[in-house]
Formats: C-alpha cells, sequence, structure tokens
C-alpha cells in the first residue's frame, strides 16, 4: 500500500508537471496532500478487512447473508474514507463521498480480494500442516508395533532354543527402549545423535540374541550429529539390515551407520553385509513407512534408497535436507 501511494503521489506530481501548472502545485508537498489520503485510510483499514473477513468466514453463513455482510461493512468503509477525505480536504461529506465513493468501491474491491487470497491460503497451509503432522504421527505410531513384533520374535526365537535368562534379558532391554520411547514420544524431531543413540538401545537388544555375530560401527559428522530428523526414522533401516542382512547369514555380520552432509543435505547410509535386498525395492512395511515420513515431511526434497553394495549386502541412504 505505501508503494502504491508512493507511485500515485509521484504521478499526480509529474502530471502537474505535463499540465504547465506553477507555483504550489508543482511542489511533491501538493502531489501528497492530494493522493495520500485514500492511501493512509485504506493503509489502516486493510487489518480490520482481514479481521472482518475471518469473522465472517468462521460463521459459516449462507450466501446472501454473507453478501448482506460485505454490502454493510462497504458501505462503512466509504462513509468513513469521505469523512476522512472531507476532513482532509475541507469538503463536506455528500461532496466528498460524491467526488471519492467511486474511487474507495475499487479500492476495496482491490484489498478485498487481495485479502481474501491471503486468508484462503494461509487456511489451506494450515490444513496440509495439520494433514502432514497427523500423518507423521500415524506413520511413528506404526513404528511401535512393528518394532515390538521383531522384538517378541526375538525373544521367541531364544526361548525356542532354550537360551531362557537370554530371553529375559531382551525383554528387560525392550521394556527400557518403550519407556524411553514414551518419556519423548511427543518430540516430532530429534537430532541425529539422538536418533542414533535410540538406534543402538534396539541393537543392545539384538546383540542378546546374535552375541557375537553383530558388529556394529557407526561413523558421524560433528555436523551431522546435531542435524534434526524425524524420530525413529533410523529405525526400520536398522530393523531391516539386521533382519534381512546379518539374521540371514550364519556367520557374524557387519552393520554400519555412516552420516555427512554435502551442502544443504544431510547424507545418512545404513549398510549390511548380508545377501542385499530381496528384489521387492524396499517395500515392506517399515522401509515403506520409511519413504513415507520422509515424503510427508519433506516433500520431493528428502531421497531414499535401497540398492545393492559395491562389496555386497544392502545400502539403504536417506537424503535429508538440513533445516
Amino acid at each position: 500500500m505505501a508503494l502504491l501511494g508512493a507511485m500515485a503521489v509521484t504521478r499526480h506530481h509529474f502530471q502537474m508537471i505535463d499540465e504547465s501548472m506553477h507555483g504550489g502545485y508543482l511542489t511533491w508537498r501538493h502531489a501528497f496532500t492530494q493522493e495520500a489520503p485514500q492511501w493512509i485510510f485504506w493503509a489502516i483499514a486493510i487489518p480490520f478487512v482481514y479481521l472482518f473477513v475471518r469473522a465472517l468466514a468462521q460463521r459459516h453463513w449462507s450466501r446472501p447473508r454473507v453478501l448482506a455482510a460485505h454490502v454493510t461493512f462497504l458501505t462503512l468503509a466509504m462513509a468513513l474514507d469521505s469523512a476522512f477525505r472531507a476532513l482532509w480536504y475541507g469538503k463536506g461529506f455528500g461532496e466528498a463521498f460524491g467526488i471519492f465513493g467511486g474511487t474507495s468501491l475499487f479500492i476495496y474491491g482491490a484489498i478485498l480480494g487481495g485479502v481474501l487470497a491471503y486468508y484462503y491460503a494461509q487456511r489451506y497451509l494450515e490444513r496440509e500442516i495439520e494433514f502432514a503432522g497427523a500423518r507423521l504421527r500415524s506413520l511413528q505410531a506404526q513404528l511401535r508395533p512393528h518394532f515390538m513384533f521383531n522384538a517378541l520374535n526375538s525373544v521367541a526365537m531364544l526361548v525356542r532354543g532354550g537360551r531362557g535368562a537370554e530371553a529375559v534379558e531382551v525383554i528387560a532391554r525392550v521394556s527400557r527402549v518403550l519407556r524411553d520411547s514414551l518419556d519423548d514420544e511427543t518430540k516430532a524431531e530429534i537430532t541425529l545423535e539422538e536418533e542414533v543413540d535410540l538406534a543402538r538401545r534396539y541393537l543392545a537388544i539384538e546383540e542378546v540374541r546374535f552375541a557375537d555375530r553383530l558388529d556394529v560401527h557407526v561413523s558421524l559428522t560433528d555436523r551431522a550429529k546435531a542435524a534434526r530428523v524425524p524420530r525413529l526414522i533410523l529405525q526400520p533401516l536398522v530393523e531391516n539390515a539386521v533382519r534381512h542382512g546379518i539374521g540371514a547369514k550364519a556367520a557374524a555380520g557387519r552393520l554400519e551407520i555412516d552420516a555427512s552432509t554435502t551442502g544443504q543435505d544431510l547424507v545418512v547410509v545404513v549398510r549390511d553385509d548380508g545377501p542385499g535386498p530381496n528384489g521387492n525395492g524396499g517395500n515392506g512395511v517399515g522401509l515403506k513407512n520409511t519413504r513415507e515420513r520422509l515424503r510427508a515431511a519433506y516433500g520431493d526434497a528428502a531421497r531414499f534408497t535401497l540398492e545393492h553394495g559395491e562389496q555386497g549386502g544392502a545400502v539403504a541412504t536417506m537424503v535429508i535436507p538440513l533445516s
């Protein structure tokens, strides 16, 4: 509005020059006093127009009532504008209304259009954020039963193998993981360092079952450690590497978690030396969940791939924009 006012003042000034006016007509002060009133008034009016539009939208009235409300508000706005101009120019109210009423109607229409566009764009973004948040909470909630299934399956395997004491130890570690998970469940994002700590708690459970067959290595750069990621985003990748990589081998297996930054992205790689992806493209529940969570949180700015490693095994890679 300030820019439009400055343009109107400038146009008026050069119009006076073109019309060969003289004296006080050629001053910037004259141009300002002639053009400024309407822009000052309507600049002040914009917040009130927005509040009016918002209040009207929340009432869910019928179209005739909405139209009547707009006509009433417009009439009041034009009356106030005319009164302001009458005082500014020293004219009568009726004269000011007759001269400037059409201009006020045009300006109000332009402001109303802009305010409506802004309001509904804002509401659309709010709904998208609410939807994305609900979707992320839903996807995160799916991780707990998925984790429990894998953990209880590990307990069952230990019990069937006659390793009762180790089964009890796994149950105790699962209890600690769930307790920590419930304590922090309100956090939508955590640092990668915290996320890796959560993954290590899960791996501590699996270490009981695999004994000395599970060899875990973690390498994080300092900048990667501080990067924020969706909570439990690493869990399905680690579970997949243990279950389909290490668990598919009779010999000891190696699991690596590497993270670094490139430009404006965080790159997290989970690598195992098992038989490699089984051909379904990583469409299991956990990895499909990971893809959907990344898409919901970052759109096309995030990427996830699951590939065969150059030296064998599976390589899961997440690229997440730094925030």
